[in-house]
């Protein structure tokens, strides 16, 4: 999904934040890390209007997104302060939904900062956004979810923390019933299987021509 948004990204909004770009590489770099502390100084900045600061979060995490490990890493500065925007109750969901996907940029495939949003606790905020008594849309939860996802891949510690909460297992079960069309995968149903709540759908024959599909579970 965060390769959808960087596509995205370099069709029209990267000619809007990099004008006229054709520096070298180095340029290229150095381009980012400003963009970068720019949105870092209006997501501080509390006399912006809330849209404009929880637009900034979002180029944040398409700047550390495109722009590398190195920019990633810039990113992360901010990790924090994003992070706290999904606390933030007065948010609507297409906001809280632009504060996902910009921590969804900062942490894909990134491990070391995966591990400073595990220090953070943002797996047990997303828990609580995806949780079935929290009132946020099903789009939002299923940004949560994804973003879950990423905090997960490749990283163990994450995995062991959420091992065994059944409340977690009782949300993506719920989740996971939901209609994920215009998403690569069922992020719900990855997490159930990741966290051994499910095993793979094993094919069973039962018949001439009869087929079942059965989720064995933990």
């Amino acid at each position: 999904m965060i390769q959808r948004i960087a596509l995205f990204y370099s069709n029209h909004i990267k000619n809007y934040l990099f004008p006229n770009d054709e520096g070298s590489d180095e340029d290229y770099k150095n381009l980012h890390y400003k963009k970068i502390r720019l949105a870092g100084q209006d997501i501080q900045n509390t006399e912006l209007p809330l849209e404009k600061r929880v637009l900034a979060v979002h180029n944040i995490g398409l700047l550390g997104y495109t722009g590398g490990y190195a920019a990633a890493i810039c990113a992360a500065e901010y990790m924090p302060l994003m992070a706290d925007f999904l606390k933030q109750p007065s948010l609507s969901d297409d906001q809280r939904i632009s504060v996902l996907e910009g921590l969804s940029g900062v942490c894909y495939v990134h491990l070391t900062n995966q591990k400073q949003a595990h220090s953070m606790g943002l797996y047990t905020t997303l828990q609580e956004l995806m949780d079935t008594t929290c009132p946020l849309s099903t789009k939002t939860k299923m940004w949560s979810c994804y973003l879950l996802n990423i905090l997960c891949c490749n990283n163990i510690p994450v995995i062991r923390t959420l091992v065994g909460s059944q409340s977690l297992r009782q949300t993506l079960e719920a989740l996971e019933g939901q209609d994920w069309y215009g998403w690569p995968k069922n992020y719900a149903r990855e997490l159930l299987c990741m966290l051994g709540f499910w095993t793979p759908q094993v094919v069973t024959t039962l018949g001439a021509g009869q087929v079942a599909e059965q989720n064995y579970g933990s």
